[in-house]
């Protein structure tokens, strides 16, 4: 079996090479290489957490990156290496590995298929076992041209799968458990979140849509907004993309490996702000700002911050005439404060006072069909005791309540 050119997604999965081993070890024809080798195989599905050889194939071929979607029109040699490859990956799925090595073997080996009981099937998953089918039985120009029309619709890379990723290190990386939110836990902010709702359908239709600053104290629902738009849009396509702000200065390149994708993309910086002295902010200014390389369509930033100008200042760092050395170190000063504006929709979210801790608590309540006629007076002290008046604590206290009722202490 010869080494892969084009679809090399195979490489990175444990089954693959696996494969590779044993085909090397019956070459061999000695039973006991061939032996481990076999079990190397299994281990490998096991670890891939997939039933047979085909859909491990398929979800390898599906989900990891490659150059075959990141290109509208592929050149003619790059998808001739592809049909090369593909007729490896082919050949090797369709031989009887189990009858080779039961006998060279002479014993007993388990079959490489059903390996692993599938749960319920989601939209990926479907999509795996669909493709699975087509690798075990369909002629090799069928499969190519399945899986090209996949990438075109639903790219290559974890946003293929994941509808939450986060950028570490370089590169795109799948969130398999993401924190979900609920806007409707969300009390007294309705006109936020319906001008962050409508300018997200409007990036989803490929309308202009606008960089989005969330601004208010914390506890005060900023970020449970922004992730509450996976579980309303995730099936249209939109992606929620954390970029951690230690991570800007890679702001271009995350962009750019964004462009050529399918999916809608927001770029979600979670408690935005900088030192007076922060270099970081450059890349995002440029962003927002625009340059030379334009803004894709399929990208905006949904930032959240606790401060409304997010370059940190401080009384002694103003300018002082005939003091300071840059002539003009006015316009120095408000290009600083002036990052901020550069987001064409703000939001802000109000603080909590008691009042309104206390309408968030009752809705909550009334949610989680909580009862009880010392209700607030119980989360007043809650909030005096804790974390103050916010809908974090809020949502705090009625935890707290639901615990109790759970472990029989009320």
């Amino acid at each position: 079996m010869r080494l892969l050119m084009v679809l090399r997604g195979l490489d990175r999965r444990a089954t693959w090479p696996a494969l590779r081993m044993l085909d090397r070890a019956l070459e061999g024809c000695d039973a006991a290489p061939v032996e481990e080798a076999y079990v190397g195989v299994v281990r490998a599905l096991l670890d891939d957490g997939r039933p047979d050889p085909a859909s491990a194939f398929a979800a390898a071929l599906l989900e990891e990156s490659s150059p075959l979607g990141s290109q509208s029109h592929l050149p003619t040699g790059l998808l001739a290496a592809a049909r090369a490859d593909l007729d490896v990956i082919l050949g090797a799925l369709r031989r009887d590995w189990h009858r080779e090595a039961e006998a060279l073997v002479a014993d007993h080996l388990p079959p490489l298929e059903h390996l692993v009981r599938p749960a319920g099937l989601d939209g990926w998953e479907r999509a795996v076992e669909a493709f699975a089918e087509a690798l075990w039985a369909a002629p090799a120009e069928d499969v190519l041209r399945q899986l090209l029309e996949r990438y075109r619709a639903h790219g290559t890379g974890p946003a293929a799968r994941y509808p939450a990723l986060r950028w570490q290190g370089g590169a795109l990386q799948g969130i398999a458990h993401p924190a979900f939110a609920d806007a409707s836990s969300l009390v007294g902010v309705d006109d936020q979140l319906g001008r962050l709702f409508v300018n997200t359908e409007a990036l989803l239709a490929g309308a202009p849509a606008q960089n989005v600053l969330l601004y208010g104290p914390r506890g005060s629902g900023k970020s449970t907004a922004v992730r509450s738009l996976l579980p309303r849009y995730a099936e249209r396509g939109l992606r929620l993309l954390e970029l951690a702000v230690d991570e800007l200065q890679t702001l271009p390149q995350v962009v750019e490996r964004l462009r050529a994708l399918p999916q809608r993309f927001v770029l979600y910086v979670d408690d935005l702000s900088f030192e007076h002295d922060d270099r970081r902010y450059h890349p995002l200014k440029t962003l927002l700002e625009g340059s030379l390389t334009a803004r894709p369509d399929n990208v905006v930033l949904y930032a959240t911050s606790n401060r409304r100008h997010l370059l940190r200042e401080r009384l002694s760092e103003r300018p002082q005439p005939g003091e300071d050395d840059d002539v003009h170190a006015f316009d120095t000063h408000n290009e600083r404060l002036a990052l901020a504006d550069r987001f064409g929709l703000t939001l802000t979210f109000p603080s909590a006072s008691q009042w309104r801790y206390l309408e968030i608590v009752e809705a909550l309540a009334e949610r989680e069909g909580i009862r009880g006629s010392d209700l607030r007076e119980q989360a007043v002290r809650f909030a005096d005791w804790g974390n103050g008046y916010s809908g974090r604590t809020a949502r705090q206290f009625i935890d707290a309540v639901l615990q109790e009722r759970a472990t029989g202490r009320i």
